[in-house]
């Protein structure tokens, strides 16, 4: 069977160099036998050497018996953008890019790529359009807030305008560093809750703000089974049937449906949390067409073949196991070669 694994980093090293040199010292980079540790903004993190060594991963992707993998890291840009500020942003975002292509390179039987962008960035369109056009980017992957915003703002209109018209997926991934990250400077508290909860935070916030009745065409795919979204299901609908009378006009919310009604029009999520209940859980609210096989290696260096093997022990149908594992994916991100 083919798997497709839509939840996929990995980090190209600049060349050494000065830039390299000022980004060491702005992340405050130390490596430490097999792996580093960075701190930006506060906030320490584990970069494992398996993230930034492509022979390492695909022999890991490999063994898991993995078809193809689509890279993303838009956590790296955001981080590249804020350490090296005195760059300008396009051109650390067409590098990023360039790196990504040139890692796909090395095995374009098994690789592929997202253009790695920041929507508040109103020139981002041409980098979109230079990476689908001309490199082959499968879609497109943002972070689910930067410095501070979230995807709700209606400054992002032109970016949603484009995507809905290009037909192109958009892949969501919570920034390196989340909001309210000063809160989380302990036990690894921004990746274990930080991060899901900027991906529910943003998701919820852009039904309430009416972006999908805007867009109705939109596919967004969410990493971490959606973050928090499927635990806070009902809570989103009840407060909507409560109403908002008494609230000021911005408080009250411009989605025409239900909030959970567009969990299955326009939202994917991967299995990527290493829970069974919780997959069967995304199942249910999604539906098995909008549930997408992720792993998120090497950023979590564990063998994807865990988590392959977690969905195959889900007890579901040859043919809903079949979508799961690749052919949403291949339909969602027009993946021919499968």
């Amino acid at each position: 069977m083919e798997i497709i694994d839509v939840h996929r980093h990995c980090l190209a090293k600049p060349p050494e160099g000065l830039m390299w040199t000022i980004l060491e010292k702005r992340i405050h980079w130390r490596e430490i036998e097999h792996y580093a540790v960075t701190t930006f903004k506060g906030i320490s993190s584990i970069v494992y050497r398996e993230l930034m060594d492509i022979d390492a991963q695909v022999r890991g992707q490999d063994d898991a018996g993995i078809t193809k993998s689509i890279l993303s890291f838009s956590m790296a840009l955001e981080t590249m953008v804020k350490a090296l500020f005195f760059i300008p942003e396009d051109e650390l975002t067409r590098r990023l890019n360039d790196a990504t292509v040139a890692i796909v390179d090395k095995y374009p039987d098994k690789l592929e790529f997202m253009a790695i962008i920041n929507p508040f960035n109103k020139s981002c369109i041409k980098e979109c359009e230079r990476c689908i056009d001309t490199l082959g980017a499968k879609g497109i992957n943002i972070s689910t807030s930067w410095d501070g915003m979230f995807l709700d703002s209606a400054d992002l209109n032109h970016f949603w305008e484009f995507v809905q018209g290009r037909d192109v997926a958009v892949f969501l991934h919570p920034p390196q560093v989340p909001i309210g990250h000063e809160y989380m400077d302990a036990y690894k508290l921004e990746e274990i809750v930080g991060r899901p909860f900027d991906t529910t935070m943003t998701v919820a916030r852009m039904i309430y703000a009416g972006v999908f009745d805007r867009f109705p065409k939109l596919n967004i795919v969410l990493p971490h089974m959606g973050g928090g979204l499927s635990m806070i299901v009902g809570r989103l609908d009840f407060g909507y049937r409560l109403g908002y009378k008494g609230l000021s006009k911005d408080q009250i919310p411009l989605c025409e449906r239900r909030p959970s009604d567009y969990f299955r029009t326009n939202l994917y999520v991967d299995t990527m949390g290493f829970a069974p209940a919780g997959i069967k859980h995304v199942i249910d609210l999604f539906g098995v067409d909008r549930v997408l096989f992720g792993s998120d290696y090497a950023a979590v260096p564990i063998s994807p073949k865990e988590q392959v093997d977690i969905v195959k022990g889900l007890g579901l149908s040859y043919e809903d196991e079949e979508k799961i594992l690749w052919k949403n994916a291949n339909a969602l991100f027009k993946i021919a070669s499968c």
